[in-house]
């Protein structure tokens, strides 16, 4: 099977010293939701800041479709990815209207049917009252539905997802999930850092996790079916992360 995205020996530290990916290597198929899973601290964020240009690194290699990402190739494989970050980067001062149809100029999506699609984009996920409202007016989880919308309309390739649910209301989650399961469908391979479990679990084909700047574990279907007879995602993770549990006599005064 071909990859979306092939990294080797990825390094990144810090001004600090801190070291927050340690010769990271991680392959992920195409056409996978894939779930990035791991404690705070993990270097998720960094991770997706790395490939998506919004960071530098230290040492290693990243092919991005099959190609090698660097300043030569930046550009093409920028119109190949989109990008819901958290907190997500947004035009504070641009109405919903202004920021997605901006969006899909840069991406060169302007059919005639772009309209229709921003409206029904926007309906779908209930902030259709918003359509003319600056940006910096919006709560923060119709900010997160508005970048979602953004990304869904330049059909990326490559979609990665930076805590996509935090914030999101309940009903608006579900939307999410089966918009990705329909992007996926089409194609499209889906990067999600998540710190819900749960969902991961449900909507995730293949699982990674992230500790202390490496990858730990990869889980595709085959594995976490055998792994998941006998345990939940949740204590897999503990497992292999080795969470400390704490003393129930810690909280004994309440």
């Amino acid at each position: 099977m071909e990859s979306a995205l092939n990294i080797r020996q990825l390094t990144k530290s810090y001004t600090s010293g801190e070291t927050v990916l340690n010769s990271l290597d991680l392959e992920v198929p195409s056409g996978a939701i894939f779930g990035l899973i791991g404690p705070n601290g993990a270097g998720k964020s960094t991770l997706i800041g790395i490939l998506t240009g919004l960071l530098d690194y230290d040492e290693g290699g990243i092919a991005i479709d099959g190609i090698t990402l660097n300043s030569k190739n930046e550009l093409e494989i920028k119109r190949k990815i989109a990008t819901v970050l958290q907190p997500p980067l947004l035009f504070e001062n641009f109405t919903s209207y202004e920021f997605l149809t901006y969006v899909c100029e840069m991406y060169e999506k302007t059919d005639r049917q772009l309209n229709d699609r921003i409206n029904s984009l926007l309906t779908y996920f209930e902030i259709e009252d918003f359509t003319y409202v600056k940006i910096n007016q919006l709560s923060s989880g119709s900010r997160k539905k508005l970048a979602f919308c953004g990304a869904v309309l330049t059909e990326p390739d490559i979609l990665y997802l930076d805590e996509p649910f935090e914030s999101v209301d309940v009903i608006s989650i579900g939307r999410m999930k089966s918009l990705i399961r329909k992007l996926q469908a089409r194609g499209c391979t889906i990067f999600i850092t998540s710190h819900i479990l749960e969902v991961v679990e449900n909507l995730c084909t293949d699982i990674a996790i992230l500790h202390k700047g490496k990858i730990l574990a990869y889980l595709d279907a085959k594995t976490r079916k055998e792994l998941q007879k006998d345990a939940t995602l949740s204590e897999i993770f503990e497992q292999y992360v080795n969470v400390r549990h704490a003393e129930e006599g810690l909280l004994s005064w309440i």
